[in-house]
């Protein structure tokens, strides 16, 4: 095979990988997306390992740099030296990439034996790689492109999106056997399984869709203040009078009687919430005024390993109490972005300044118990992560809230992607999903996915809409990453077979 056929094939995949999140959306394509360069990296046309490694590798560089090109975009205000954008995008995507390089020499240590069927497991076990440690970033997963199609997103609850995954890797692994060189049946063959497969798929997603009418009354408040405004002297007072603004005009607008709750983005407070402060007063003031429930993002502060840090924090305000009720300090900080990295551990990291924060990491799950509602909040990136959004639940959220501030992201292809996410967390769980975001784009969206009420980008926006509360748990809730371990159990048995067979 030449050279030219060998990129061909791996331009492909990575276009099509790229075409099938948003902005583009064309989510179909990710069924076959991989199948190209599956094809040219099998043993039989790739017989070096290494090499294999190598176009894997080069297929997620091409993929992440086409999907999160919106870092090189970033407004000036999220990172201090500019010049910066381009090489951590660079550096991000070739990151990335090392795990499709690990998962395609699996493929192609697999590919030319009996044990061709591994690929699956092996491509959900690099996929969740990414998903741990402190530099866990799973924007990227195959499924997250399945966000746009609520009907194909339901096994979700089953086996979360790692189930989905597992579905799209076996879908790509028939259609790149059927491009194999081998009779004309067993292409036919091939093919045919994989549109069984994912008729099967559709046929599940209906059986499992649901629908139900909500009992509680939520308002989502969009107050649009731009970051090179928000933080400024003169713009925190404007910033102060359109949130009192917005927030009594929010609850006035939910008028029916039962529970009701206000949800306010990520830091959407410009300053540093204190206890006793004349912030506390101020939300105090706002919720006893319009006497329903209030959640808002906004900094803390907490003591750290004998250091004072700030926080990236929810705060609960219930009316008639005179203090804030409770609060929820991120559990996840953006790599780089608010933290650096392992910093902890070896303190001399905290000297490397690219202009990161230097915020505490909240110890655990702390639900706002909002006047019977147990709301389980996820601050900004931890949308994105499954296990936490799990970790609510198990500890009684009956209703998950996402707030966030993508304002950094611009008009750029990010604040879809990462709304788009939050549907998936939906689903594993089976929980309305409340998203507040500073500029956009706020949502409501159902426990099957589907998404009820979605602001705009850049404006002001009030959503109304009725929610659920739901106390059930699905099986993925109840058993976790079984799929992973599954994966696991197969791909290391059949490595521990090859290693015990005699040459």
């Amino acid at each position: 095979m030449t050279w030219y056929i060998r990129w061909i094939a791996l331009v492909l995949s990575a276009g099509g990988l790229v075409l099938a999140f948003p902005k583009w959306g064309m989510y179909p394509l990710s069924f076959f997306a991989l199948a190209p360069s599956l094809f040219i990296c099998s043993r039989r046309l790739c017989p070096r390992g290494g090499r294999a490694f190598l176009y894997g590798w080069i297929v997620g560089f091409l993929f992440h740099l086409g999907t999160l090109w919106w870092i090189a975009m970033l407004f000036a205000t999220e990172i201090a030296y500019p010049w910066l954008r381009i090489p951590i995008l660079v550096s991000l995507a070739a990151y990335e990439a090392l795990f499709f390089g690990v998962a395609y020499w699996g493929w192609n240590k697999v590919s030319g034996s009996s044990r061709w069927w591994l690929w699956p497991g092996i491509w959900v076990l690099s996929e969740y790689l990414k998903s741990i440690s402190t530099l866990a970033f799973p924007w990227t997963l195959l499924a997250n492109s399945l966000s746009q199609a609520p009907l194909l997103l339901q096994p979700a609850s089953l086996g979360g999106v790692w189930l989905l995954d597992l579905g799209l890797a076996s879908v790509n692994l028939l259609v790149a056997r059927a491009m194999e060189e081998s009779p004309i049946p067993r292409k036919v063959r091939h093919l045919l399984f994989a549109i069984t497969l994912i008729g099967v798929w559709i046929l599940c997603g209906n059986f499992l869709l649901g629908n139900e009418r909500g009992t509680v009354d939520v308002a989502v408040v969009q107050p649009n203040a731009l970051p090179e405004f928000k933080w400024t002297p003169g713009g925190r007072g404007r910033v102060f009078a359109d949130l009192k603004r917005l927030t009594v005009a929010a609850a006035e607008s939910l008028n029916s009687p039962g529970m009701k709750l206000v949800l306010l983005p990520e830091t959407a407070i410009p300053t540093v919430v204190r206890s006793g402060g004349g912030v506390e007063w101020w939300l105090n003031e706002i919720v006893d005024r319009t006497d329903v429930p209030l959640i808002t993002g906004a900094l803390g502060r907490k003591e750290q390993k004998g250091e004072l840090l700030l926080t990236n924090s929810a705060y609960l305000v219930l009316p008639g109490r005179g203090v804030i009720e409770d609060r929820y300090d991120k559990m996840h900080l953006v790599p780089f972005s608010e933290k650096m990295p392992f910093s902890d551990r070896f303190r001399w990291l905290k000297k490397v300044n690219f202009g990161q924060g230097d915020y505490a990491v909240g110890s655990n799950v702390v639900l706002l118990d909002a006047e019977g509602m147990k709301v389980g909040v996820l601050i900004c990136f931890e949308a994105i992560l499954p296990d936490l959004a799990r970790r609510h639940v198990l500890q009684g959220a009956d209703l998950l809230a996402n707030i966030t501030n993508d304002s950094w992201f611009g008009d750029t292809g990010a604040p879809e992607q990462h709304a788009a996410i939050s549907a998936i967390r939906a689903v594993e769980q089976r929980r309305w999903m409340v998203r507040a975001a500073n500029t956009g784009i706020s949502m409501v969206v159902d426990p099957w996915g589907r998404v009820k009420k979605r602001g705009g980008l850049f404006r002001q926006e009030i959503l109304i809409s009725r929610v659920g509360l739901r106390d059930e748990l699905t099986l993925y809730a109840r058993m976790g990453n079984w799929v992973v371990w599954l994966s696991l159990a197969l791909v290391g048995s059949a490595l521990l077979a090859r290693k015990l067979t005699p040459k």
